[in-house]
């Protein structure tokens, strides 16, 4: 795996089949996938005993879910050099991603790890998976949703430094352009609904993306503002072929 790979774990809710789901994978491989020596998808599937009503497991057995990740991944990865990449939790079941370059007794392998759970049911299955679509097209977040966690990780981290999410502060916007009319398209929009320009500069290590702007209003850091203001920078950089890099603000106690 390259050298700049970083696991970075998440979730976030859809539905699957109509049946609301919880879908938690691994957001950082979606620079590096699909890797070319892991063709081969493995998918095991875990019945839940006692699901609730909406289908997700209580607590008890969530933490026994934990415990069947844990060694799956520790049979799986040792003896398959297989690369764990998502789980899902929907309509009583638990399935858990993974893909690998040979599946030579990967059935073995799974079972040795499921003798410990005798109680639980579960099927598994493997399908060659060159492009990695199981990865991007069924676990990966559309652009909203995925737009939406990563505003949550600076929005736990500015919490976790004591940050007061209702108070309001100057938050900071960058928007990358491929053209200076699209910059100036864009600007001409935005100052329109209170944003003021504190950088307007042309980078050169960064061809495609040369110029950039960084914008800043005053606004809460509650999770409900930041989604509905970064959704409206996100779609007008849409239009103008633009992309959207982020905000940052400072803590406010």
């Amino acid at each position: 795996m390259h050298k700049d790979y970083r696991p970075d774990w998440d979730i976030y809710t859809c539905h699957i089949e109509e049946s609301p789901a919880v879908i938690g994978l691994d957001l950082d491989l979606r620079r590096f996938a699909p890797l070319k020596e892991k063709p081969n998808a493995i998918y095991i599937t875990v019945y839940l005993n006692h699901p609730r009503e909406d289908g997700f497991p209580h607590n008890d057995e969530f933490a026994i879910m934990g415990e069947i990740e844990d060694r799956l991944v520790e049979e799986l990865q040792s003896k398959l050099d297989a690369h764990f990449v998502g789980r899902t939790f929907s309509n009583g079941v638990r399935d858990f991603y993974f893909y690998t370059g040979s599946t030579l007794l990967h059935d073995k392998y799974i079972a040795d790890a499921m003798i410990s759970f005798p109680q639980y049911r579960y099927d598994y299955g493997i399908k060659e998976d060159n492009n990695w679509e199981l990865y991007f097209d069924y676990l990966f977040p559309d652009v909203y949703e995925f737009q939406r966690i990563q505003n949550r990780k600076v929005l736990r981290m500015l919490r976790k430094h004591g940050d007061v999410s209702e108070k309001e502060r100057p938050i900071e916007h960058w928007i990358h352009f491929k053209s200076e009319e699209d910059k100036n398209l864009y600007w001409q929009h935005i100052q329109e609904i209170g944003f003021t320009l504190l950088h307007d500069i042309k980078v050169d290590e960064n061809p495609e993306y040369p110029y950039r702007l960084c914008i800043v209003r005053s606004d809460k850091a509650t999770e409900a503002v930041i989604d509905r203001v970064v959704m409206t920078l996100w779609e007008v950089a849409q239009q103008v072929n633009a992309e959207y890099d982020g905000w940052e603000t400072s803590i406010m106690k």
